[in-house]
């Protein structure tokens, strides 16, 4: 008698949801298997790393459970990444608060006072809490920031859309809504970050976390489109930053950028590369000759 293979006992993987954000942040059409493989190993490795941190941040308030201001408390340092979250969360809210309230039966209710109030009042999640641990007053000043990390992502997409065809950008469009998070397998995600189950997080740190998770893959990908760029420039032309992986949104004008091109899929060799720089100690501010600075216990993270 042959028995059943036991599904839970399968390992969780994201292979297949990976290759769909490489493609949707500008990489081939069908990105190769050997290089998705090695992103989902550092992404796992990262969120492992942010959530031992942001236990550690937990455990000094006292909390048991890890609340999405852990995270944004690890995020502080980087104004323009803790803006990111803010407008990420912003239009998630908002979208939850259209779908509950634009009801068949709701809708001369939405455009009424109370439905205007509701929008205003949910429409800043956690700027309390920023506001309780910036003493300066920066990180909610986005009158002078410039997220040009966000900026060149939206150009690179614009200009892979321009030739795409119907079946071509619908594909492209399921990509660009590929996540770690959805009804179908809620809980996959933090079984695959926290399988012991020995850490607990509320169900909006989960939130915060699949996007930081998302995030990270992104951050791969820009800076394995460098290393391409950098493989590819002719030595002394200034041009060359103008191509279609990496170009200056100052000076992007999209209708003098209506070529076809022939994307190559990202290989393991450039997403290695990429790592290699990010990670190298030689960026450190202790230097290549600091000791633990060679294999660090969690190395710099990504996404925040």
């Amino acid at each position: 008698m042959t028995s059943v293979p036991d599904v839970k006992n399968e390992p969780i993987n994201y292979t297949a949801e990976i290759r769909q954000m490489m493609h949707g942040f500008g990489d081939s059409s069908a990105p190769l298997l050997e290089s998705a493989k090695i992103i989902e190993d550092v992404v796992l490795h990262q969120m492992r790393a942010i959530v031992y941190r942001a236990c550690e941040v937990a455990d000094r308030r006292g909390n048991r459970i890890i609340t999405p201001e852990d995270f944004i408390f690890l995020m502080r340092k980087d104004k323009v990444k803790v803006q990111r979250l803010l407008k990420y969360l912003e239009v998630k809210e908002l979208r939850a608060i259209m779908h509950k309230t634009v009801q068949p039966e709701s809708m001369g209710n939405f455009f009424e006072a109370d439905g205007g109030e509701v929008l205003t009042k949910r429409k800043r999640p956690y700027h309390d809490f920023i506001q309780l641990i910036d003493n300066t007053g920066e990180l909610l000043e986005n009158r002078s920031t410039f997220d040009i990390v966000k900026q060149n992502r939206l150009i690179r997409a614009e200009m892979v859309t321009r030739k795409m065809d119907e079946i071509q950008y619908v594909e492209y469009s399921k990509a660009r809504h590929a996540s770690f998070t959805n009804n179908k397998q809620r809980h996959k995600f933090s079984d695959w970050v926290c399988p012991d189950d020995d850490v607990k997080i509320s169900k909006q740190g989960y939130q915060i976390l699949s996007y930081l998770a998302y995030e990270t893959v992104a951050q791969i990908i820009d800076l394995a489109l460098v290393v391409r760029q950098d493989q590819s420039k002719i030595h002394g032309d200034a041009i060359e930053r103008l191509k279609l992986n990496h170009c200056n949104p100052y000076t992007y004008k999209p209708y003098q950028h209506n070529m076809g091109v022939v994307i190559k899929p990202i290989s393991p060799s450039e997403i290695n590369e990429a790592l290699r720089r990010y990670w190298s100690p030689q960026l450190d501010i202790t230097g290549p000759f600091y000791r633990s600075s060679l294999r660090p216990l969690h190395p710099k993270l990504l996404a925040c």
